[in-house]
């Protein structure tokens, strides 16, 4: 029988590790593995912004900047909101209006209720700032192109259609967080079976291991001498010492050499239900 029981330890916790960190690589790929919306051209951007009734200044035209290929503007008197886009030759150019811009939104507007940030490093580079205050401010910086926004509240959702419009927004990709997620619940499976398998041993009700912050106390109780240690798991910095220490205890527990214990502190997925299972015999002292 307990022959049975080390293989069916071995087999559980190659198979639920093998699981958890293949949810976990293959979610992060998906994740990573995005399409970063085009860079919108001068004249799609001025086609676009006529046909809503927006006159543009070409800033570029009346004013020559250094290390800026087009810089538009949305004339205040035929538009209700602020627009501009700006594309850029020079890399220094781009990194101080990159600068000034998002200070721009997400420092200088009043009565901020809301912020929204998303910085992606892949291939390129991709940075969405938005915050909802007195105005709606949004920037997008995208392949070498910004694209603002600023506006009276009333045409926050006009503002936001015209981003997703010119695909100038960036949506998280919610299947891979998904498939990632998927290796917490396994991670969880594998804690409670382990503490099914070493209630089993210490008292003889694996049944404690489905009860929550119960089984925490029990195993504090089993394992440490007293169920008030599991209160240091509120303990911020605190709870991950504990942690290590009931880890590393609960191998010497069940009379584990101590390079077992050790590693127990580093890779419990794999060491603990192999001791929760296997012919070890529980000796607290």
């Amino acid at each position: 029988m307990e022959n049975k029981n080390s293989k069916f330890g071995l087999i559980f916790t190659i198979v639920c590790n093998l699981a958890m960190v293949l949810c976990f690589v293959i979610g992060l790929i998906t994740m990573l593995n995005v399409k970063l919306p085009d860079k919108i051209e001068k004249n799609q951007f001025i086609k676009y912004m006529e046909e809503k009734g927006c006159s543009l200044i070409d800033i570029q035209k009346e004013e020559q900047y250094y290390g800026i290929d087009n810089y538009l503007i949305t004339d205040k008197e035929t538009c209700s909101y602020l627009i501009s886009y700006t594309t850029f030759n020079d890399k220094n150019t781009l990194e101080e209006f990159l600068i000034n811009t998002k200070n721009d939104v997400l420092y200088k507007n009043t009565n901020i209720k809301g912020t929204t940030s998303i910085s992606i490093n892949l291939f390129s580079e991709y940075y969405e700032y938005t915050t909802s205050g007195d105005y709606y401010k949004a920037m997008v910086y995208n392949n070498n192109s910004i694209l603002y926004a600023s506006a009276d509240q009333q045409y926050k959702d006009e503002i936001i259609n015209i981003f997703e419009d010119l695909n100038y927004t960036y949506e998280v990709n919610g299947k891979g967080m998904e498939i990632a997620g998927y290796s917490i619940f396994i991670l969880l499976f594998i804690c409670i079976a382990s503490m099914w398998g070493t209630f089993k041993k210490t008292r003889n009700k694996g049944w404690i291991a489905l009860i929550p912050f119960y089984n925490i106390g029990c195993l504090s109780k089993d394992i440490l001498g007293s169920s008030w240690f599991a209160l240091l798991l509120l303990l911020p910095i605190i709870n991950i010492i504990f942690m290590f220490t009931l880890y590393y205890k609960i191998g010497k527990a069940f009379n584990k050499h101590s390079s077992y214990c050790i590693l127990m502190m580093f890779i419990p997925t794999i060491l603990w239900p192999l001791l929760a299972f296997d012919s070890s015999k529980y000796d607290f002292k």
